[in-house]
């Protein structure tokens, strides 16, 4: 009897290929990821001013037209003193409002692509938005610096302490 309760109970071993494709449904460090980046880019020895990154859009659609989209999220927080931003996206009319409004406010003009055929060149950073496709092995390499936003989980280290995922690295930002 015993026997046949452990094997009802027993916890399923998930394959180590399916543990890096996981979905993590929310990222509860997304409303603080300008404070975030900012420490990331410091550990890294680079300026705010000289990043150029590329945002790859999410590749779900929103639970409900009333809940507020992440990724509208991450742009409001790390559009002010950019100097370069290119989004890949099947969704182009959705950020319309958002290119022209950064056009005016900060000058910045927002490079749109699809996200079947978007560009690397003169990329240092990708912000990846996307819950349920693959890593994008190839925007992991050594001069571009890949932050999976869901794909692989933000953890809460030691002392309060946040371990984000970059690439196949891992770094450790202040607790808030």
């Amino acid at each position: 009897m015993l026997k046949w309760l452990e094997y009802f109970f027993r916890k399923k071993k998930v394959p180590k290929e399916k543990e890096e494709v996981a979905i993590v449904e929310q990222n509860p460090f997304l409303p603080h990821f300008r404070w975030i980046l900012e420490q990331i880019l410091e550990k890294y020895g680079i300026s705010y001013g000289d990043i150029r990154p590329l945002l790859l859009d999410r590749d779900t659609e929103p639970e409900s037209m009333l809940s507020e989209d992440d990724v509208a999220l991450v742009l409001e927080q790390i559009s002010e003193d950019l100097n370069f931003l290119r989004i890949a996206t099947e969704r182009p009319v959705y950020f319309s409002y958002y290119i022209e409004k950064m056009y005016e406010e900060n000058g910045l003009v927002v490079q749109l692509e699809s996200k079947k055929d978007f560009s690397m060149e003169g990329i240092n950073l990708v912000l990846d938005m996307e819950q349920k496709s693959k890593l994008h092995r190839e925007c992991i390499k050594e001069q571009i610096h890949y932050i999976p936003i869901y794909k692989k989980p933000w953890n809460q280290a030691e002392n309060l302490d946040i371990s984000v995922p970059i690439g196949y690295n891992t770094v450790i930002v202040k607790g808030m």
